[in-house]
């Protein structure tokens, strides 16, 4: 028992010293765009607003090998128009257990066109890798990826292997456009201002409901749903965000991307992605 008494003390103690020192750490530390980037983040995408059309330049489309080395990399200039948004996506992927995942969304045009957006740790070329521990010290740049669902989804599908989850989200067409371009203007805003990303306070998915007002005001941000995204959709359904016709669990079937069923080459993947 003393022993026990003597741990819980020493880890009370730790915490207390530790967390004034990380925030006098996040405190100077300033983040920057400078630095050699790791290829799929070299570019940041370049936004023109004029009115009802929105010119992107650097929307990735990458391709991937099995060992998820970059097979090509290819920067595109695209011309999406606010007035044919037709649907948003909710996009789920489980990398982990335990609600461990990585949360997207995708624009839906009636033009054909897809566009998705991804908030990402932007890693330089000496990181190995995205580590959730370094992500809390101010490690990694925030970058909001904008790519084409090939690149984004198919990665995870069909390289990566993860379980992942496609919902289309019932929200009204109004806030569609209004959420598009929020998440523009801070893509945006990062070319000139950057930011930190981190593994809890702005991460994929608080990083969404920050630009996402009428989503950040029915949720709680303690809400484990949250803090796990692997369970947020959960949380869409208990708030109308998706479909709630039918029990959850129906829902989330199918949702199920099941990429045995097509290639990521396929012309029509974004099609076969939702069939």
């Amino acid at each position: 028992m003393q022993r026990l008494i003597q741990y819980l003390t020493f880890l009370v103690l730790s915490v207390f010293l530790f967390f004034p020192i990380w925030v006098i750490h996040l405190f100077f530390r300033r983040p920057s765009n400078d630095g050699t980037w790791k290829t799929q983040y070299s570019k940041l995408p370049q936004i023109e607003l004029q009115d009802d059309v929105i010119t992107i330049h650097n929307v990735r489309d990458f391709r991937y090998n099995s060992d998820k080395s970059i097979k090509t990399d290819k920067y595109l200039s695209e011309t999406y128009y606010l007035s044919r948004m037709e649907k948003v996506w909710y996009g789920i992927s489980h990398f982990g257990p335990n609600g461990l995942a990585h949360v997207l969304l995708s624009f839906q045009f009636n033009d054909g066109k897809y566009l998705v957006v991804s908030i990402e740790a932007r890693l330089k070329e000496k990181h190995l890798g995205y580590n959730a521990l370094r992500g809390l010290f101010g490690t990694y740049t925030k970058t909001i990826v904008l790519a084409t669902e090939q690149d984004v989804i198919g990665l995870r599908t069909h390289v990566r292997k993860e379980i992942l989850y496609l919902y289309p989200l019932e929200i009204s067409e109004l806030y569609t456009k209004a959420l598009l371009l929020n998440y523009l203007g801070r893509a945006q805003s990062l070319n000139v201002k950057p930011a930190f990303y981190n593994s809890i306070l702005d991460n994929c998915m608080t990083g969404l409901l920050e630009e996402s007002l009428e989503f950040g005001g029915v949720v709680s941000w303690m809400d484990r749903r949250i803090l796990l995204p692997g369970y947020s959709d959960e949380l869409a359904y208990e708030n109308d965000f998706i479909d709630t016709s039918r029990p959850f669990q129906a829902v989330k079937e199918d949702a199920l991307v099941r990429p045995e069923n097509f290639s990521i080459d396929d012309s029509d993947f974004s099609t076969k992605l939702r069939s």
